[in-house]
């Protein structure tokens, strides 16, 4: 179970099926439009890509029908997710979808094999991010990114509105109560203090953008990489 499962109270099957259901307001026609001009030109031909935090695995099978020649990794903590990912059908390169805690074990790929790695919404609730970004950081290839789209500070009037309309709760007291819960996870992180993570991890960030109100999107690589 997730800390997010676990502050809004939520089983392991509602959690899927929240996830699956906001994709389209997640990964919408601007991210790709972003992911198109900030970050496909740094990509070969048979890119490795990882995303790290996978949930239900939508956006592999996005990026395998993208990249058919691409290979796919996803990893997740919760099995309901990604038994989810695998079994979705796909045109395009098909993700190898694995139950794994970065957290607690190292990334399987070898040192500096891997094109891009992804984490959505994942790295504000890891208590220690340092170590996980050193390791994403040591699979990367020398010209490889690092896409980062994560929460950013907001008010607490400011985030419990943006949950009242955008949180798909329909009881007003459940939206509160989960509100009050999430507000100190999701609110952990000011856009500058991401910057200072990546950059004290030993990234350069190349890029910068803002998709939604709530989040932050960075695309960074290994620092001394030429771009």
């Amino acid at each position: 179970m997730t800390t997010h499962q676990a502050l809004s109270g939520t089983s392991d099957e509602e959690f899927l099926q929240r996830m699956v259901r906001t994709y389209p307001q997640r990964f919408g026609e601007d991210f790709w439009d972003f992911f198109t001009a900030q970050v496909a030109p740094a990509l070969p031909s048979q890119p490795v890509m990882i995303d790290l935090g996978c949930g239900p695995g939508l956006l592999l099978h996005d990026l395998g029908v993208r990249y058919p020649q691409a290979t796919l990794y996803g990893y997740d903590v919760t099995p309901a997710m990604i038994a989810h990912g695998q079994q979705l059908a796909t045109t395009g390169a098909k993700p190898r979808l694995t139950v794994h805690d970065v957290m607690a074990q190292g990334l399987p790929q070898a040192t500096g094999t891997v094109h891009l790695v992804v984490m959505t919404s994942v790295l504000h609730v890891i208590d220690e991010p340092l170590p996980v970004l050193a390791e994403i950081r040591r699979v990367l290839a020398p010209n490889g990114l690092f896409l980062l789209h994560d929460w950013i500070r907001q008010s607490l009037p400011a985030y419990l509105e943006w949950r009242r309309t955008q949180g798909g709760e329909e009881d007003p007291a459940l939206h509160l109560r989960r509100g009050f819960r999430l507000f100190p996870v999701h609110n952990k992180y000011t856009a500058a203090d991401w910057q200072w993570l990546l950059t004290t991890a030993g990234f350069t960030i190349r890029h910068q953008g803002q998709l939604r109100p709530t989040h932050q999107m960075f695309v960074a690589g290994p620092a001394g990489a030429t771009a």
